[in-house]
This record gives structure tokens, sequence and C-alpha cells, in this order.
């Protein structure tokens, strides 16, 4: 069986969101059914992965020209190629036509309030939008809830299959959360997560530790927000590389996480990995993948999040059986399961 190319378009040495989604996809597609194709960039921070089945593209200085190079390069010699960032070379849509290439995207926001905003602002017009996900061969929402809700404010039309992320659930060591003492909030922007909310929280309940990881973004100093706010009980982590990471959740046992607009925020499974369960807001379909009291906590407003805090506190067996469920949860959405999904689309492209 002749093996299927596929160009990944993403940095796999850089830590963004699309750019780490094609680093695990590098890593887990079955190499005896696919060659992988991916790119590295010259100011990356992560390693650049070398493995059986896979090539690297290295992007030099300037980036501008070299992308050029490794899209055209990367475009020529694959079967299927995923494009996960809307910023690519203007070439890309009339060589994948000329060459007969398939392609295929993930919408990976829901597309109201701010992201609306920004989206708009991007494309200038709706029109344009629509248009720009309608000339890939195929595009994919990475939630149900996401492809409704796109089609209702901007009429993007995504595959009936939802295309879920997964998770490295092997990252993360996970151990029985009994008695709650400890809550976290991980946020690279902790500005739009609902930062208010989560300081609220810390007030009402004095008697436990809030952690902080992530950063304001430079949108807020959440230092001077605590000393404002005179909070003893709150720690401010900064940023943490896995293993401090991995650490720290070792003795947390409740992440809070109280944004009101997401796509489908990983942080919520990488908590759950390890046994840490998340309480978060409705408001970006968290349903679908989440069950209240189930694997973890899915509220209407910052009333309900006390509520179930007051409850865990008061009840350790609630707090002990959807950690365990938490995992379990982790595991169902770990790369060695989703990959399957993810294979059978590049498959059935390279088919067309």
């Amino acid at each position: 069986m002749k093996k299927i190319t596929i160009f990944l378009a993403g940095y796999v040495n850089m830590t963004n969101a699309q750019n780490l989604n094609c680093r695990s996809l590098l890593s887990h597609l079955d190499k005896d059914k696919f060659e992988v194709i991916s790119m590295s960039v010259y100011s990356g921070k992560l390693t650049i992965p070398q493995a059986r089945g896979v090539k690297i593209i290295n992007c030099f200085y300037p980036l501008k020209l070299s992308s050029y190079i490794a899209y055209f390069k990367g475009i020529l010699i694959s079967d299927v190629v995923y494009l996960p960032k809307s910023s690519f070379p203007f070439f890309v849509f009339p060589l994948l036509n000329l060459l007969g290439k398939k392609s295929f995207v993930t919408v990976e926001g829901v597309f109201d309030k701010t992201n609306l905003e920004k989206i708009l602002l991007q494309f200038s017009n709706s029109e344009n939008i629509k248009n720009y996900f309608s000339s890939f061969t195929e595009t994919f929402s990475i939630t149900s809830f996401m492809k409704k809700k796109n089609y209702e404010n901007l009429k993007i039309q995504s595959n009936e299959k939802t295309l879920y992320l997964g998770v490295n659930s092997s990252d993360f060591s996970s151990i029985p959360k009994t008695l709650l003492t400890d809550v976290v909030i991980i946020a690279n922007n902790f500005y739009y997560k609902g930062y208010k909310d989560f300081f609220h929280l810390s007030i009402r309940f004095p008697e436990l530790n809030f952690h902080i990881v992530g950063s304001g973004n430079g949108l807020i100093s959440i230092e001077n927000e605590i000393f404002k706010r005179n909070l003893t009980n709150v720690t401010f982590h900064k940023h943490l590389n896995h293993f401090e990471l991995n650490q720290l959740l070792q003795k947390i046992q409740l992440h809070v996480f109280p944004s009101r607009s997401e796509g489908f925020p990983k942080v919520l499974l990488e908590t759950a990995c390890a046994g840490v369960p998340s309480l978060v807001y409705s408001d970006y379909g968290s349903s679908e993948w989440m069950t209240h009291k189930k694997d973890g906590f899915v509220v209407e407003k910052i009333d309900e999040m006390e509520e179930v805090i007051r409850e865990l506190i008061q009840n350790p067996t609630l707090l002990k059986n959807v950690s365990s469920n938490a995992v379990l949860l982790a595991k169902s959405f770990d790369w060695k399961v989703k990959i399957k999904d993810w294979e059978k689309v590049i498959i059935n492209l390279s088919n067309l």
C-alpha cells in the first residue's frame, strides 16, 4: 500500500496552539500509512522532531522568503495539505488548484462577541470569511457547538464530522484528589479568561489557596491586581514549563476556568490528565464533552461556581469521584485515540 504524504503547515518547534497541534499530529500519525512533512523556524524554542517517516523543512531568516519556499515544497510533494493557520503565502490556493492537491482546515474558535469582531477585522466582511473556508476541500470544526454557532453567525459550512483535538495524557501524573485546599487557573492571557470572577472566588473562599499560572499578556499586572485586593491566599506562578506545571498540579484539586468565550480549551483536558477537574461556564458548549458533577463542573453564573466550591469543601467523596472520572475523560481524548479520526480524514481526502 502506497503511503499518503501529508503536509502539516505549521512550525513544529514553536509554542503556538496550531503549531503544537501539528507537532502532536506529526508524532502520532501512523508512519506505516503516512509520510509526514512539516516546518520548523529558526526562532523556535522547541526541539525539532526527528522520526522515521518525518521530513522537516527548516525556515531560515528572512522568514517571509523561506516560508514561501517551504510552503511551495510542502504542497508540491504532498498528497494532502493541512492548513491550520489563516496567514500563509498568497499562492497557496492557486497552487493547490493547479496541482489538484486536496486540503483541509480546522475551525478552532466560536466566532461571536470579541472573536467575531477580530475575524471581521481580519477578513473585512462575512462574505470573504465564507469564501476563505469554502476554498478548502474540506472544513472541519473541532466541536459541534462551534460548527452550529459559526454557521448561525457567518454561514461557515463545516463537515458534519467533528474533528476533536487530543491530549497526551501520559505527559501528566495523576494522583487521587480528596480534600479541596488548592485551586488553579491556567491561562496565557489571564485578562480575557474571567480574571475578575477568579479573584471574586478567592475573596469568597479565604480558607483556600488560589494559584495563577500564565500572564496578563501586558493588559493587566497580575501582581498589582492581587496587591490592590489584598489577596494573601493567591499565588502568582507566572509561566511554568511542563515539568513545573506537572509538579504544581500534584497539589491542586480544582481548575477554575471562568472564561466566557472559547473554542475547545485544551487546558481542560491537560488538567484532567492530572486528575484535576475543571469548573467552567457553559457559554462555549463545554457540556458537549464534560458532564456536570461527573468528570467536571459546568455552570451558568458565578453564584453557581460558589455553590460548586462550597459543595466540594463539604463533600470530599464528590471531589474524589469527579477527579477519577476526569482522568478517564482525558484518556478518551488521548491523541492515541483521536488520531484515528484524523487519519480517516486524510485517507478520505487522498482518495477524492
